[in-house]
């Protein structure tokens, strides 16, 4: 396909666009610290070359950030930020790449830059939304590749590679696919060559570290990954998996990257393109079959977009009189969608304001937790100060002996988030826990003489300790059903003397 004239700049325009996408995503209103930040705080604190449920990559680089730039709620969300940014700026280059003109640029860029599944996850500090960012660099770069047919690309495909493992182990489903995808073409000639093996090889050579530690750590991130998927994800049918991602990514847009596939596909223009069409399907089967959540394939539409912006433009013709109000009229339509349900995404409303807007719809539900006022990524915002206050209370009520020997356990990352970040002014110690990478730190020390407890029930203490005494309840609106009116235990005298934390700790594991 030729390369189409701009009748301006086109760069100013994806500059635009990624100065849009860093305000909507940097835009000062929050609701409080996601659970998974809280998390990330704490990995950030203990550096290593990998975690059970999360390579090194996004820990290292968050320690980097609160090293220059202290711990607040803007500070963690510069990097989303900007790693959302270069996400449209690569959006954009797919555009340029595939020959499309002014109207195919904005179209796309509106799509990307406004859909909701992409806000929401480039305001929080995930591991996600720098998994997408190295998907939507793989994905130009096999454009790129499919185009000129320049196998000198491998290499730097690889190493992408080798980095998104650093980031987020599903990055060789990306991969799997689109090797499916050239299996499936005349360019499967590519797997064949030398460039191609020496590209997989550079891909192991980086991501070896944290390759090693799981092999030292007796692969922890498998068996994460197999509690998850069986337990924890909520299971939908085929079809709402197919619903959600054309909700999440905006339904009006649907009708752009299905027309993208559509093109690749089957259009005559777009068939040198066919591995991201077969790619996309064999992805799509994959992550249903696995009762994957829906956004996992999120980050693959870039390409879809840009391919379907192209099929729009080559429709919608200057010279007709329909395509010069359809040329406008469409991007807008989709930018308003995508702004009306932008407070579904992220927060931009006062919350009861939300809850009366929402009328009891509480988004799309991605775990087996029940769901009763908020969103889950609204409700695991919310109450973490509350929390670590409450606790800080529990330990200041005991008397001075005890509290030296006092340990603080929680029932998941999320708890022992709040008490790790909120807790260190409240000169409480470190937070215990059985739940993922809290399990390998182990009890730090403490023997359990003495613990204070959020999460677990009387009946799983009370074959512990002779003593446990309820000293409150954790109350608060908008938290997480399975964390509200819970009790905070304080337990003394092991009914066991010998059978110390370090004794019973397998059996506090939790990997979900």
């Amino acid at each position: 396909m030729s390369e189409r004239k701009f009748p301006w700049n086109p760069a100013g325009l994806i500059l635009l666009f990624v100065i849009v996408k860093i305000v909507l995503t940097l835009f000062p209103f929050n609701y409080g610290y996601f659970r998974d930040e809280l998390y990330y705080v704490a990995l950030s604190d203990n550096p290593g070359f990998g975690y059970v449920d999360v390579p090194p990559a996004a820990p290292f680089l968050l320690a980097v950030v609160r090293a220059l730039f202290g711990t607040s709620l803007f500070s963690l969300h510069l990097l989303p930020a900007a790693a959302g940014g270069l996400f449209v700026l690569l959006s954009g280059l797919m555009v340029r790449k595939l020959g499309g003109g002014i109207f195919a640029l904005g179209l796309t860029l509106t799509c990307v830059t406004l859909a909701p599944q992409f806000v929401g996850m480039d305001s929080i500090y995930t591991y996600d939304t720098f998994d997408k960012l190295i998907w939507a660099a793989i994905l130009y770069l096999l454009l790129r590749l499919l185009q000129t047919g320049d196998e000198r690309l491998w290499i730097p495909l690889g190493l992408c590679a080798g980095l998104g493992l650093l980031v987020k182990i599903t990055i060789v489903f990306l991969v799997g696919g689109f090797v499916l995808g050239l299996l499936l073409t005349k360019d499967r000639k590519h797997l064949f060559r030398p460039r191609f093996w020496a590209g997989a090889g550079l891909a192991l050579i980086a991501a070896s570290p944290f390759i090693l530690w799981q092999i030292l750590n007796q692969f922890p991130t498998l068996e994460f990954y197999s509690q998850y998927a069986s337990g924890k994800t909520y299971p939908v049918t085929p079809l709402q998996f197919i619903l959600d991602q054309i909700l999440a990514l905006n339904p009006l847009a649907a009708f752009v990257w299905i027309a993208g596939l559509g093109y690749v596909l089957f259009h005559k223009e777009g068939k040198r393109y066919r591995p991201f069409g077969f790619g996309y399907l064999a992805l799509l089967v994959l992550f249903i079959a696995l009762k994957a959540k829906y956004y996992m394939l999120s980050p693959y539409y870039p390409v879809l977009f840009a391919a379907g912006a192209i099929a729009f433009e080559s429709f919608l013709r200057p010279e007709r009189r329909a395509s010069r109000v359809l040329r406008p009229l469409i991007p807008a339509a989709i930018g308003l969608t995508g702004l009306i349900l932008m407070p579904m995404a992220r927060p931009v409303l006062p919350v009861e304001t939300l809850i009366k807007l929402s009328s009891g719809w509480t988004g799309i539900k991605q775990e087996t937790h029940e769901l009763v006022r908020l969103p889950q990524h609204y409700a695991d915002r919310f109450g973490w100060p509350e929390l670590a206050g409450e606790i800080a209370a529990a330990y200041r009520s005991l008397p001075e002996d005890e509290r030296s020997r006092a340990a603080i356990f929680t029932g998941n990352y999320g708890e022992a988030g709040a008490v790790w970040l909120f807790g260190r002014e409240m000169g409480l110690p470190l937070p215990i826990s059985g739940h993922n990478q809290y399990f390998l730190w182990g009890p730090r020390g403490a023997t359990g003489e003495i613990l204070i407890t959020f999460g677990p029930d009387r009946e799983d203490l009370e074959p512990i300790y002779e003593s446990v005494t309820e000293f409150g309840r954790f109350r608060h609106p908008y938290v997480m059903p399975y964390e509200n009116d819970r009790p905070i235990f304080i337990c003394r005298k092991l009914r066991n003397p010998s059978r110390t934390l370090a004794v019973f700790w397998p059996s506090v594991k939790n990997y979900s």
